[in-house]
Parts: C-alpha cells; structure tokens; sequence
C-alpha cells in the first residue's frame, strides 16, 4: 500500500526574496530591478514520496513536485569536503582525483569600463600558478571609456576539472566577495562521459527508473561558482533535478502559458529563439537581460510557480514545463546539481 503524503506535501504559499546588485552579477548591466516578485510555491513533499504515489499525483498528471531531502545519493555526501569553508564549498579527495578530465564549461566576464575586473586578477593569478590553464581562457574584454558602464561577455570552452579547482582556490584567498571569479560553470556535462567511479556516485534514481517506461535519455551535472543561472526554457522529457550542495531557486510555468509568455519576449527582440534547449543565444545579450526580467523582475506573470531546493531535494519538472534556474548566492560559492531526463 501507497504511504499517505502529508498534508504538507501540498501546501501553497507565497514567498518573497530580496534583490540587491544579483542582476548586475548576471550581467542584466540594463536591467534596473532591486526586489523579485513573490510567486506560488510548488507542491512540497517533506517526507520522501511512494513510487505508486508519485506517479498519481506528479508523474501521470504532469504536476511538479518538491521532494525535500529524500535521496542520499553517493554524490551528494562524497564529492564535497563538508568541513571545508561552508561560504565557498570545496571538492573533496574523490573527485579532484580527477583534476584532468575535460568538462564543458560556461563563463560569463564582467567587465567594468576603466576597472580591473576580477576574472582579469584571476588570469593574472593562474598565469603564475598555472599557465597552461589560463592559456584555456579567453582574454578578458578591453573596453574603452566610451562602453558601457558594464559588461558582460558569455564564452564555451573545454577545460580540465583542475580550471574549477584551482578558481575554488583563488576565492578562498579573497576576503572580499566582490573580487572573487564568478560564473565559472561546468554546465549540462553528460553523466555517461564520466569516468565510470562518479557514474557510480549518481545512479538513476528509482523515480526515474520505474515511474514511467524506464527510458533515460540523458543526464547531466551543473557544478561551478555563484551566481548560475539558466534562463526560461523547456525541455522535450520530464525532468528529474538534484541540489547537491548549496542552493537554487526554480521557477515554472505550465506549457501553454509559458509558451505565450517566451513568445511575447521574442515578439519584443524581433527574434525568433530555439525555446526547447538551453542555447547560447539566450545566454547573452538582449535574450538573457529580457528573460531574466519576464521570469524573476516585479512584473513576472502571476502564474509562475516557485521551488526552492537546498542540498539533497529532488524537484520534479513535468514535460513541456518552462523553467528558469537561479542560484540563490552570488558571492563565488559552489553550486552543484544533476538532473535525469526520462520517460
């Protein structure tokens, strides 16, 4: 028999976050927003979820739910160094034995004109520490006084795990929060493409296994220093999503809404984007600043719903369901998830 959710599981209420400089972190450089508008919470489970349960209730009706804290994965206890400075986050023995497999990364520099920016001090350092690694990174942006008070360039590369330790490093030496290199990403890295010991630390949940047919058709982690983010978009498969180690914000829109809501925001660029994958071109420049503020500014639709996911929650992405992903610091932390596409 199917153990009964508690009445909490369902519970709806709103929540509101405070804004300060986040924006100007993302690169939003034209935004002026300072505080999120409130939204509906997700359904929360707090007390791990039946299989025959979730099916009912999530899987078959395509609802989202928030499992608090219900899956101790290997990954989630042995990847980071939970002794380690709990501001930053570190990796622990087991994985940066790993320190020369080649990841996909992301990286946003910020750039103020007639500043040094910290990603140019972080070059600066590794070329002293490491320069076959800083040989990885692009150059940091050279603006003149005539740019814009501050800019934002977004960048794909591969590089070593060693690239993320070694900026984990960097800020710890930085007092300051502001001089820390941020958005560093390992982002959308396939499971199947890691050396076989972490395979075996994020085994396919039974969720993902047995709700539905059993097919997984991909699967990734996200690991990288605050502030991260992933703007409005919707994938073609249910989703499974894992906190590992700090924290994230979700917001969701059912299919159809959130469909017209990506297509006003296209409307309004006069550009037409590819709304299934997490692309480039909504990563940068007028994309990204348009869909921040349609997803998380004062003026969000009143039909978005929100989960808020620390380490060890599972939240539960219907098909079709737009969502956008914003860490919940900003301040060079590490962020690390996974999550499983399946049917």
């Amino acid at each position: 028999m199917a153990k009964q959710l508690p009445v909490s599981c369902f519970s709806w209420g709103l929540q509101r976050i405070t804004l300060r400089h986040r924006i100007s972190q993302l690169g939003n450089h034209d935004v002026s927003l300072n505080v999120r508008r409130a939204a509906s919470t997700v359904p929360i489970c707090s007390d791990g979820v039946d299989l025959d349960e979730f099916r009912r209730t999530a899987f078959i009706p395509g609802s989202p739910l928030l499992i608090r804290g219900s899956l101790p994965l290997p990954a989630v206890r042995t990847w980071f160094d939970h002794h380690e400075d709990q501001h930053i986050g570190s990796l622990s023995r087991h994985i940066t034995d790993f320190a020369s497999c080649i990841f996909p990364y992301e990286l946003v520099i910020q750039q103020a004109a007639g500043q040094i920016s910290p990603y140019s001090r972080f070059q600066g350092w590794l070329r002293g520490q490491h320069p076959e690694l800083s040989h990885l990174l692009p150059d940091a942006p050279d603006l003149g006084r005539e740019a814009p008070n501050r800019h934002s360039i977004f960048h794909q590369l591969h590089a070593p795990l060693l690239l993320l330790m070694k900026a984990i490093e960097y800020n710890k030496s930085q007092g300051n929060t502001e001089c820390r290199i941020k958005q560093l990403y390992i982002a959308q890295s396939q499971l199947n493409e890691l050396p076989q010991a972490l395979q075996d630390d994020l085994p396919a949940p039974e969720l993902v296994r047995q709700a539905g047919k059993g097919d997984v058709y991909d699967s990734s982690i996200w690991l990288g220093l605050e502030p991260t983010y992933t703007p409005l978009h919707r994938d073609p498969n249910p989703n499974l999503f894992l906190q590992m180690l700090s924290a994230k914000t979700v917001r969701l829109l059912p299919p159809n809404r959130g469909q017209r809501l990506y297509a006003q925001v296209q409307k309004g660029l006069g550009a037409m984007g590819n709304s299934r994958f997490r692309g480039s071109e909504m990563m940068q420049g007028p994309e990204r600043t348009a869909l921040y503020e349609a997803v998380w500014g004062p003026g969000a639709s009143e039909d978005i719903l929100e989960a808020k996911l620390q380490a060890g929650d599972l939240l539960f992405i219907p098909k079709g369901w737009w969502h956008s992903v914003l860490s919940a610091f900003d301040d060079g932390r590490l962020n690390a998830s996974a999550n499983w596409w399946f049917r």
